[in-house]
């Protein structure tokens, strides 16, 4: 079916959507130029859009035509650049071809600069390594100039261009290693040389006695330099060791007959009548002065202890050979020591002399003791500082040995009259006056033993003969003096006499001597037990029957022995109550002189007992069927059990 042109236009109108772009578009254009909604304008609407896009259109023409204009004029513009790159292309061809010869003469020239240079920072490298600078060389060689640490400095350069030329050696270049050498050694000699010198005159200014010199560095550094040298550097230490053992010497005798700056301290020899602080006032100044020394000679030869113990820096030493010192191959500390003995060699002749005066005029044993003990102190004390083959040790064992040797002289003599003269003993059987006031005087002699420092063991066996000195000869006088008693008394006596000395060792370097003393004792003990033991089977009557009971044949009864038959045996058992007693206090009575209660108690204790089973023994022997004794009950009054109770209680 056909339709309306005009409602299917108007259908198309409404149907379109207001939202489209393109619509909206073209109603926003056509709003520009469509302003009066007439009808002329809506029939002439066409012809208006067309002649509005042929505006539009000749108006783009006339863009692009001026577009097109300015792009001639740049494409001339570039024909004329290019042009002219051409030409200038042209010319550097041109010239590139003219300086080609000049530009290769100028790379083999600044490949030679190259070169020359290398060469030349390697000949100025070797020069500095291989040689010594002007300055160095006057330094090193010229008089005029002191030492200074400039002076270790180009020491040090020369050195280690002395070791580098000992390398070149091995190597292709020993021409130029030995006449830098040869060039060298003449400098080193003179620089050694002058090294010396100085040092010489450096050590004529150690003359301080006390060493306690503050050492500048740069003469702890000339030391460990002239190591380098064996006849400099033994030099050297000759001459210190000389003005030190001078000095020392010399503050020595200042220090025994003047005293110190102004008199204090006063001078040592003023206290000459007090032996003991006499010879410790020596020795005491020497014990000083030997740490102060080795102080300062530590100081001199910056030895590797003290600095590692003081944090120091170490000085740097020339990189030569090996030191090489005084004799042979040696540590600081080893020279320290030798030196140290050296310089105080010279204090030992006038110390030994002084003591050997004060010994010969001296008759006590107690004091010569205790100076031999004081000598020993400080000999042990110097002797670790110095060593024990020093001069100086030697000189301290020498006068400690003559020491105690007036020491057991006069102990000798002591003894010798003792001896000649020995004390009796008194009636209570005590230690004579004699042994107590020895015993006093050992007892001095162990207390200043005992503060000497000396170990136990070392105690025991150092003070084994001096005990052996004073109490073997004391002892013999006790048995000279008792010669005229009783076994009984004399026991008693001695035994008196050894506990009496036995109290007194109560240290413990006495120890050995105290368990000699108590085996003797021992044997004292032994001999009163059986003495007193005789006499108590005498007094109550049985010693018959126990001599007939040991005496008699095995094969004889014991009751056919005459005096041996049951009423004999009665009649003396029937007094033995009595004896029990009685007994008690007369071993009381008979150990009543013994000084030392705890072995009276022990002999009596001992003596009842030996009793006890004597009286057991009889009793069996009257048991006993052998022995044909009838109604051995009514013989024996009592059991061997009663008479111990009776007697044990």
């Amino acid at each position: 079916m056909n339709a309306n042109p005009l409602s299917a236009k108007l259908t198309k109108l409404l149907a379109s959507s207001l939202d489209d772009p393109k619509l909206r578009t073209s109603l926003t254009a056509l709003s520009e130029f469509y302003t009066v909604n007439a009808v002329n304008s809506r029939h002439n609407l066409r012809g208006d859009i067309e002649r509005r896009g042929t505006e539009v259109n000749y108006q783009f023409l006339r863009e692009l035509e001026k577009v097109n204009i300015q792009f001639l004029e740049l494409e001339a513009e570039m024909n004329e650049m290019n042009s002219l790159c051409q030409e200038m292309q042209d010319r550097l061809n041109l010239a590139n071809d003219k300086t080609v010869t000049l530009l290769e003469q100028t790379d083999a020239l600044r490949e030679q600069s190259n070169i020359c240079a290398v060469r030349q920072t390697i000949l100025e490298a070797f020069l500095d390594r291989f040689t010594l600078s002007e300055s160095e060389i006057t330094i090193l060689c010229s008089t005029a100039m002191d030492v200074t640490p400039a002076f270790f400095d180009a020491l040090e350069h020369l050195e280690n261009i002395h070791a580098d030329c000992n390398a070149l050696l091995i190597t292709e270049h020993q021409r130029a290693g030995l006449e830098i050498m040869d060039s060298m050694r003449t400098y080193r000699s003179i620089s050694y040389e002058k090294l010396f010198r100085w040092m010489q005159n450096e050590c004529r200014t150690m003359s301080r006695p006390d060493g306690m010199m503050e050492v500048r560095e740069v003469t702890k550094k000339a030391i460990q330099a002239l190591k380098q040298d064996d006849q400099f550097f033994r030099s050297i230490l000759e001459e210190l060791v000389h003005v030190r053992r001078n000095a020392i010497l010399r503050a020595f005798i200042d220090a025994l007959t003047r005293g110190g700056p102004g008199g204090t301290p006063r001078p040592i020899e003023l206290h000459a009548h007090d032996p003991l602080r006499y010879i410790g006032d020596m020795l005491a100044w020497i014990h000083q002065t030997v740490a102060s020394e080795r102080e300062f000679l530590e100081s001199v030869l910056s030895s590797e202890r003290k600095k590692r113990d003081r944090g120091q820096a170490e000085i740097k030493l020339p990189k030569a050979s090996p030191l090489r010192l005084v004799e042979s191959d040696a540590t600081d500390a080893e020279i320290v020591d030798s030196l140290l003995d050296k310089n105080l060699e010279g204090t030992a002749r006038p110390l030994k002399s002084r003591v050997e005066q004060v010994l010969v005029s001296q008759a006590n044993a107690i004091t010569a003791f205790k100076i031999s003990n004081l000598i020993k102190f400080y000999s042990s004390t110097i002797e670790r500082a110095i060593g024990t083959e020093a001069a100086l040790s030697k000189t301290l064992h020498e006068i400690s040995d003559a020491s105690m040797q007036v020491f057991f002289d006069a102990i000798g003599k002591q003894s010798a009259d003792l001896l000649r003269r020995p004390d009796t003993p008194g009636t209570d059987l005590g230690p004579p006056p004699a042994m107590k006031e020895t015993v006093l005087q050992l007892k001095e002699i162990m207390k200043s033993f005992d503060t000497s420092f000396v170990q136990v063991d070392e105690g025991n066996k150092d003070f084994a003969p001096i005990l052996s000195a004073v109490i073997d000869p004391l002892f013999q006088m006790c048995e000279i003096g008792a010669a005229h008693l009783s076994a009984f008394n004399r026991a008693i006596y001695m035994m008196n006499c050894l506990h009496y000395v036995q109290s007194a060792l109560v240290y413990p370097f006495t120890k050995h001597k105290v368990e000699d003393l108590e085996k003797q004792v021992q044997d004292y003990v032994d001999t009163v037990v059986d003495e007193q033991h005789i006499v108590l089977l005498k007094q109550s009557g049985i010693a018959p029957i126990i001599q007939a009971m040991e005496t008699k044949d095995e094969k004889t009864p014991l009751s056919l022995v005459p005096g041996m038959d049951a009423m004999s045996i009665s009649a003396i058992l029937s007094r033995l109550d009595h004896f029990l007693g009685s007994v008690t206090l007369d071993l009381s009575s008979w150990l009543s002189k013994i000084v030392s209660s705890r072995l009276a108690k022990a002999i009596s204790t001992q003596n009842v007992r030996m009793f006890v089973d004597a009286y057991r023994r009889l009793c069996q022997a009257v048991e006993d069927p052998k022995n044909q004794y009838e109604f051995p009950a009514t013989i024996l009054v009592r059991t061997a059990d009663d008479v111990e109770d009776l007697l044990v209680d």
